[in-house]
């Protein structure tokens, strides 16, 4: 059963801004920066999973990432997905084109809580902390 009176992590535009205060654009990203991700998303997704802060028991991160690259191994855009019993490939991280950032746009907190974790912890590796 779903806990009741979840809290936010933070808004999903703390989160944008947490990435830009710690100096990070797109250029900081590459495809192994992504893999990371994944594996936190990975992390989180399925403890929250367990303590029952998501809506679904099935929610999982898809296999299936969507990502163009520059030159030079950064990234241009990377959409990541999220798939349950009921529905594939839902946003989960989108970088979009224009630099915006989107968390699971479709989603209540309780679904988004661990999407924004995940992201904040990477934010913090991708600064130069541990993951």
């Amino acid at each position: 059963m779903r806990k009741e009176n979840i809290q936010a992590v933070c808004t999903t535009n703390e989160a944008r801004d947490y990435f830009a205060k710690k100096g990070l654009t797109y250029d900081d990203i590459k495809e192994g920066d992504i893999l990371v991700l994944v594996m936190l998303l990975n992390k989180h997704i399925k403890k929250a999973v367990k303590d029952n802060e998501t809506s679904v028991e099935t929610m999982h991160l898809s296999k299936k990432v969507d990502m163009q690259k520059k030159s030079n191994g950064s990234i241009i855009c990377c959409y990541l997905y999220l798939n349950s019993h009921y529905f594939t490939r839902r946003e989960c991280i989108s970088f979009n084109r224009d630099g915006f950032i989107g968390f699971a746009g479709w989603a209540d907190q309780g679904n988004t809580n661990p999407i924004l974790r995940a992201f904040l912890e990477w934010c913090d590796y991708l600064a130069g902390g541990e993951a």
